[in-house]
């Protein structure tokens, strides 16, 4: 019997022995998942401290292109705003040279028409001062042929009634033949008064022709507004990682203690000697 109890503490011996294993066991694992805990935390800590960096040289070329592309358009509207200013500036010379040609032939025009309405009037009238010349010759003839006509007469020795008829006759012939001729030199004046109003008429007519062949004065157009400085887009700077970006710092577990269990182990099995002890003991007396 004392044999069986001896069995007994120490099989509780060796299961305290067990216990103590198992312990050490779980806090080794505890160890291991505190040190993984640990270098994941550290190894996010840095991938976020690398983001943030990078997301701030991002941010510093984003800026930096930013500002690159709006001085390159800012620079190519002031260019293109010059070039046009400098043919608007060429297009308005070259209408006042067109103008100024222009006014040229219009003066040109309107002293040819001056100069062709002379011409035209000095014609006519060197015509009228003809027929003048010619009317003039035409009476001093006739004239001459009447004085002719009464010293004849006279040669012929006609004297009372009969010399007075002829006499009556050839002053009415006389009178008849220089009244055709003031009708004619009334014609002509007439002739000449007409001719001088219709080369007025052409030349006013050729003027107002030459008006309407004129150019328009150009007027300079305004100018062109100046460009405008192109925006430029803001970017927000990307935030520091402040602590809790981190998330929580890993906290080790719990250790398993194997004091417990061998010291449990350790009892039970000084109890079961003892047990044994006794009883033997009393079965001896």
């Amino acid at each position: 019997m004392v044999w069986q109890l001896a069995i007994q503490g120490a099989s509780a011996l060796l299961s305290g022995l067990g216990g103590q294993a198992e312990a050490d066991a779980q806090n080794r694992a505890i160890e291991r998942q505190y040190k993984y805990d640990m270098q994941k935390w550290r190894y996010n800590k840095r991938s976020i401290n690398a983001d943030w960096r990078h997301n701030v040289k991002q941010w510093r070329l984003n800026q930096k292109n930013e500002e690159t592309l709006a001085a390159f358009k800012d620079a190519t509207n002031l260019q293109d705003w010059q070039y046009n200013l400098k043919i608007q500036d060429f297009e308005y010379a070259s209408q006042m040279k067109q103008y100024a040609k222009s006014e040229k032939i219009y003066g040109q025009q309107l002293t040819f028409n001056q100069m062709a309405q002379a011409a035209a009037n000095e014609a006519e009238y060197r015509k009228l001062e003809d027929a003048m010349k010619e009317l003039a010759f035409q009476n001093q003839d006739i004239v001459i042929k009447a004085l002719q006509s009464e010293g004849v007469s006279a040669v012929k020795g006609q004297q009372g009634r009969s010399a007075e008829k002829m006499e009556q006759a050839e002053f009415a012939a006389l009178g008849r033949n220089q009244a055709i001729l003031a009708e004619s030199l009334l014609s002509a004046k007439a002739d000449t008064e007409a001719a001088i109003r219709k080369i007025a008429t052409d030349k006013f007519g050729a003027d107002l022709a030459a008006e309407a062949n004129r150019m328009l004065r150009p007027d300079r157009l305004p100018q062109p507004p100046k460009p405008l400085v192109t925006p430029r887009a803001e970017y927000l700077k990307p935030r520091k990682p402040k602590a809790f970006d981190f998330g929580p710092k890993p906290v080790k577990g719990a250790m398993a203690s194997s004091a417990g269990a061998w010291m449990g182990a350790a009892t039970q099995g000084l109890s079961s000697i003892a047990g044994a002890i006794g009883s033997s003991g009393s079965k001896s007396g």
